[in-house]
């Protein structure tokens, strides 16, 4: 009777597993966005992002509905993430760029130098998955060179073998390279949210450090270091502070 029970139990929990379809639960949070209904469509999407599923989609649409409930912080902060999956993705920069209107702090950002501007353009050209792709077909594309390289007998097959080769080789390394640098980016969480309605940045990571400026929900940080539940963190305009872990979530 044991045996049967638990085989039973065993039974329902694979049924379980096997009937949670990730994209069921954000095709039922479009529609209860659809109607209107932005509260549920929240919950459904947050429940797709509970079991671990990543997307810049989901994270864009989490960010839809939170902002049509007036949860500009947390909205600020899936867009985020979207924009981390997602970097070349117009409407996740414009609906982010709406989100921010709506905070109190507006930073002004330290100028980059232009080729560094120019690089993160490039960047920014295509997904991680995007770039991966074209390193795989560089590489492949690679190797069908060299073979014409090496096994053609007419001259001008093997320059233009070489030099085709040449420049597919730098494509290949730059993709990767770009691939390599957008993954991290998502997976090194050093920035954030202020989720806090308001906090004081101080001069070190205690209560009795000196007071430096003052930031509120839904202004971005980039994390420099960190001491206990201490952050070191800097804003766009290169000001620098120590804030609690806990007044902030992670992008």
């Amino acid at each position: 009777m044991k045996r049967l029970i638990l085989f039973i139990s065993l039974i329902c929990m694979i049924t379980h597993v096997f009937a949670f379809n990730p994209e069921t639960l954000v095709n039922e949070g479009n529609d209860a966005y659809k109607k209107g209904l932005f509260d549920q469509a929240v919950k459904k999407y947050l429940r797709v992002v509970d079991t671990g599923y990543v997307s810049a989609e989901l994270y864009f649409n989490l960010g839809n509905a939170y902002f049509k409930t007036n949860s500009i912080k947390e909205a600020i902060l899936y867009y985020e993430r979207a924009k981390l999956l997602n970097p070349g993705d117009k409407d996740i920069e414009y609906n982010l760029e709406m989100a921010r209107s709506f905070t109190i702090d507006k930073i002004e950002a330290m100028p980059e130098l232009f080729f560094i501007s120019w690089i993160k353009w490039v960047r920014n050209l295509m997904s991680a998955e995007g770039w991966t792709k074209l390193n795989i077909i560089t590489f492949i594309l690679t190797l069908f060179l060299l073979l014409l390289y090496l096994l053609s007998g007419n001259l001008g097959l093997k320059k233009i073998g070489f030099w085709v080769g040449v420049v597919v080789i730098i494509i290949s390394a730059v993709s990767f390279t770009m691939a390599y640098r957008l993954k991290e980016n998502q997976t090194a969480k050093n920035t954030a949210i202020i989720f806090t309605p308001s906090v004081t940045l101080k001069s070190s990571p205690a209560d009795s450090g000196t007071n430096l400026f003052i930031l509120h929900e839904g202004s971005k940080v980039e994390i420099l270091d960190q001491v206990s539940d201490w952050r070191w963190v800097r804003i766009a305009d290169g000001s620098r502070g120590w804030i609690r872990m806990a007044d902030m979530v992670t992008i």
